[in-house]
């Protein structure tokens, strides 16, 4: 499939990658459509297979003007990225976009990212596949078309879920946005000292989760030395790849990785990845598997960070993009 153009420009004020990165993620401000409209939004919790749960929040289509909409268009899982939640500023946009043209949204949370710890020992991590195959057979229950979107390690989970074949024939589509296909390589970058900020986040309150579970399973790995994690190799190597059924962090990178397994999709799949994303080292574009896929999209503007593409307006790039592609193949399976 041929590359597609790349067409984000941002505002002169954020052409710096950190600047489009930081400022999405802490200074937009997202008005959601309905949002005035009492009870328009359900939180409701999925029962997983080994006992624990997911909070999904489940927004129901608006026809224009605001009201709510009837029957639906099709249904879209929003997965959010590394330690975010379904409330987050990137999903909400997202997500104010879809209903608007009449899709229904189930943003769903990854285990302890609701606001209430999980049950089991065990979290999420980028190659997970279980859950998400939970939540989309929940949204199979509505008889609609089901399409997928996500965020960073939640486009990764995408990718993982797609390739595996017996899982996505009610998948019409999907699309994946800021996804650093090549883990360990990302994680190279990452642990460098241009992303030390967003470690100091990410580990901030992936320890505070690590604290909650050690107080609940005595068998949970030891918290000695945590508190000077400064990156993901060591956390990783303590409680990510152990608890998961991991050898190490170098192969839980490997195994999880997006790249592998995109020439083995079948469905539709848009990326978008911003060629200055603060987290992604050369190798995490999918340049080859683009070219030599008919399922494959990927457009890589110069700009945009890392989940960002500020944009102008109420509506950003990113969001414009991911609706315009997944209207366009919803309404190819219907044939509309």
């Amino acid at each position: 499939m041929p590359i597609l153009p790349g067409g984000y420009e941002p505002p002169f004020w954020a052409r710096q990658a950190h600047v489009n990165t930081i400022w999405a993620a802490k200074c937009r401000r997202v008005r959601y459509p309905g949002a005035g409209q009492r009870g328009r939004v359900r939180r409701i919790r999925l029962e997983t297979p080994d006992g624990d749960f997911l909070d999904v929040d489940d927004h129901p289509p608006l026809r224009e003007g605001g009201a709510q909409a009837g029957a639906a268009r099709g249904v879209v899982v929003i997965s959010h990225g590394l330690e975010g939640h379904s409330r987050r500023r990137y999903v909400l946009g997202l997500t104010a976009e879809l209903v608007r043209r009449g899709f229904r949204v189930l943003a769903w949370n990854m285990r302890s990212c609701s606001g209430e710890p999980n049950r089991t020992r065990r979290l999420y991590h980028m190659g997970e596949t279980d859950d998400l195959a939970c939540v989309v057979s929940h949204a199979g229950t509505f008889g609609l078309p089901v399409l997928l979107a996500g965020f960073s390690m939640g486009g990764n989970q995408i990718c993982r879920y797609l390739a595996e074949a017996r899982r996505s024939p009610c998948v019409c589509a999907a699309a994946a946005v800021s996804v650093p296909c090549d883990l360990p390589a990302a994680a190279r970058v990452m642990a460098g000292p241009g992303c030390r900020l967003y470690m100091h986040y990410f580990l901030r309150t992936l320890r505070a989760k690590m604290r909650e579970k050690a107080a609940r399973f005595p068998d949970f790995p030891s918290l000695d030395g945590m508190e000077r994690f400064q990156t993901f190799n060591e956390f990783d190597e303590r409680f990510t790849a152990p608890l998961h059924g991991f050898a190490d962090a170098a192969t839980y990178w490997r195994e999880c990785s997006a790249l592998p397994v995109l020439p083995r999709i079948d469905v539709p799949l848009y990326l978008l990845l911003a060629a200055d994303d603060p987290f992604c080292a050369p190798s995490c574009y999918p340049w080859d598997a683009a070219r030599e896929s008919p399922h494959l999209f990927l457009e890589v503007p110069r700009h945009g960070g890392h989940v960002g593409f500020v944009s102008r307006g109420e509506v950003w790039y990113s969001e414009r993009r991911v609706a315009d592609f997944l209207t366009a193949h919803v309404e190819r399976s219907v044939g509309r």
